[in-house]
């Protein structure tokens, strides 16, 4: 057997596995409705202490079951899931907030998403024309290319969708990996060595952008007989292009092959999301991209989502990584969202 063999599993799908979103997304119910708006009520009025809060203080009781079984559809299966109806009010973003929260918490471990210690933040386009390596992306109309996301899993929330464009894709990283073992083997050592990450830090200070490329991260390897998986495309390709440098052929050759196959449409699922529509996506074994955009000019109509990363308690992660690697961007004290 090679040593980049090919690894089976749940989490090695393709299109044709998941094409009918209708077949796997979870829906809620209306009891589950309003047990989830009555817990988002029962949370303190001060956002600073719902960082404290724990699933005993804002259980979910007739949503337990469901929320148990997209963990393990993350966790062990397939690496993604969609939760369907929640009821959003659509002249109460605060609500919104409060009811994104109470399932974070009850889903797992939240964690700060920017140097600001930002733990949930709004996702929409803030910014038009040509962006520079420090924009981020989800503040544009732009394309997003697949990549993954901080802790273990992202989740986004849809409060408003665009009126044109927008849609989301996924693509399983392990089936990438397999048809890597299979097509071109060669590109793997490569793949498994990893590539420098340009990272871009927020400073609380406002106004101030500061920037550091992270040591290699390996965009495949294997801990405890499974694959783990990650990468993001156009943060390994501005670690060079930000210093200057010239990326070594063999990773540009690699990472070529790599988002070719994600690419394919027989390897990715594409669907739109819609107002009270979330989707959970585990950065171990998928990834995710958006498409380009056109959003309404009314800006109380204009695309918006909720953005959330957390880890999952006891999960597989806990193995190879450090607590202060599972922690996030904590390096301000944390806070739920930044205020304008």
């Amino acid at each position: 057997m090679s040593e980049y063999a090919a690894v089976p599993g749940p989490a090695d799908w393709t299109a044709k596995d998941y094409s009918e979103v209708d077949r796997w997304a979870e829906s809620m119910g209306a009891a589950e409705v309003a047990e989830l708006q009555h817990a988002a009520e029962q949370m303190p009025t001060d956002m600073r202490e719902w960082v404290g809060l724990k699933p005993a203080d804002i259980p979910l009781k007739s949503i337990g079951a469901k929320l148990a079984r997209i963990t393990d559809d993350l966790e062990r299966g397939r690496g993604f899931a969609l939760l369907r109806g929640i009821d959003l009010p659509s002249d109460d973003f605060d609500r919104v907030r409060r009811m994104k929260w109470v399932l974070a918490v009850n889903l797992g471990d939240v964690i700060a998403q920017n140097a600001k210690g930002e733990m949930m933040g709004s996702v929409q386009a803030e910014f038009e024309g040509q962006r520079t390596a420090d924009v981020r992306g989800y503040v544009s109309r732009d394309e997003l290319r697949f990549h993954c996301d901080g802790g273990d899993v992202a989740t986004l929330l849809c409060v408003r969708q665009a009126p044109v464009g927008g849609s989301n894709s996924l693509v399983s990283s392990v089936a990438i990996h397999n048809a890597m073992a299979r097509e071109c083997p060669e590109h793997l050592p490569t793949l498994y060595r990893g590539l420098p990450l340009y990272m871009r830090k927020e400073s609380a200070s406002e106004g101030k952008l500061d920037s550091a490329t992270l040591p290699r991260i390996p965009l495949f390897r294997l801990s405890g007989g499974q694959l783990v998986c990650f990468s993001n495309l156009k943060l390994m390709e501005l670690s060079y292009e930000t210093a200057g440098i010239s990326m070594p052929p063999e990773e540009r050759a690699a990472l070529e092959a790599y988002e070719e196959i994600a690419e394919r449409d027989e390897m990715k699922i594409e669907f739109k999301l819609e107002p009270g529509d979330m989707l959970l996506t585990h950065n171990l074994t998928v990834m995710h991209k958006r498409a380009a955009f056109e959003d309404d000019p009314d800006p109380a109509k204009a695309r918006l989502m909720l953005r959330l990363w957390y880890n999952v308690r006891g999960g597989r992660s806990q193995a190879f990584q450090k607590p202060e690697e599972r922690r996030g961007y904590f390096t301000q004290a944390p806070l739920v969202i930044q205020e304008a």
